[in-house]
């Protein structure tokens, strides 16, 4: 499995994946909120989300692991 890490500091506001579903590299998989500014994380491969590793309103760090891939 492969995860997708925080691009950079926020909350999550929104999660677009769900665990079992196909994602075409390019997806949305969540979208950060930073300083009022949304941020949607993308997908940079194509595969199966295994696990979605963090809840709506979390607070994440960069590099914190968000979505796991197979």
């Amino acid at each position: 499995a492969e995860s997708v890490a925080a691009p950079l500091a926020g909350n999550i506001f929104k999660i677009v994946a769900k665990p079992g579903s196909q994602i075409v590299a390019g997806d949305v998989l969540l979208i950060l909120e930073a300083m009022k500014m949304e941020t949607e994380v993308r997908a940079a491969r194509s595969g199966t989300v295994l696990d979605v590793l963090v809840k709506e309103g979390d607070a994440v760090s960069v590099g914190d692991s968000l979505v796991s891939l197979v």
